[in-house]
């Protein structure tokens, strides 16, 4: 029982150091959302041909919100400005996305731009706000997925473990209820036998 709980416990402070480490990256993605507005998304969408860094991250964003892992092939600039044309249908989409469960043809089709050095939010920042604040989503939205995919197997064991640590807890109550009250009436058999003597 003994070994159980310090397995347990283990696993349970290897799950939670490593989920500290995913709440920076999720906070951030927050955080880099909460930069976006309808002024500065339509500003964003206002541009004419942006610089390229600006297209490659809006092309990012197209990959991260596509479905079923099906990349677009078309990640123009003309096809940016359709994803985001209701701002608030878009901005949803970003709030509400399922972060931990990306498909892994998203995340191959991403390297290209997260090792891209101009895939940087305070490189971004200088030519659109907007474009800074979607740059640093996708970025840290990938960082969080990576720990938690890191995380989750643990977090399993850890359940399963706390299972077995519930069963055997389970046992060992069961046993004590059919052993302990014999042992008691023969130990007060004993006393009372013993008793009278002195």
């Amino acid at each position: 029982m003994n070994q159980i709980n310090k397995e347990v416990s283990a696993k349970q402070k290897d799950c939670e150091e490593d989920l500290k480490k995913a709440e920076p990256a999720l906070a951030a993605a927050q955080q880099a959302l909460n930069t976006l507005n309808k002024a500065n998304l339509t500003e964003l969408k206002s541009f004419g041909s942006p610089p390229p860094a600006v297209i490659n991250v809006t092309a990012a964003v197209m990959v991260l919100l596509s479905t079923n892992g099906k990349i677009p092939r078309d990640r123009s600039w003309q096809k940016a400005k359709i994803m985001m044309a209701k701002i608030d249908q878009f901005l949803e989409s970003l709030v509400n996305y399922d972060k931990e469960n990306i498909h892994p043809n998203i995340i191959t089709a991403l390297e290209p731009y997260l090792k891209d050095k101009e895939f940087d939010p305070d490189y971004i920042r200088s030519k659109s706000a907007a474009a800074a604040g979607l740059c640093s989503w996708v970025i840290n939205i990938v960082k969080f997925y990576e720990v938690y995919c890191d995380v989750e197997p643990k977090r399993r064991a850890l359940e399963e473990a706390n299972r077995e640590l519930a069963e055997a807890q389970d046992t060992l109550a069961s046993v004590k209820q059919k052993v302990w009250p014999p042992i008691v009436t023969h130990l007060n058999c004993e006393l009372t036998c013993v008793s009278p003597g002195y």
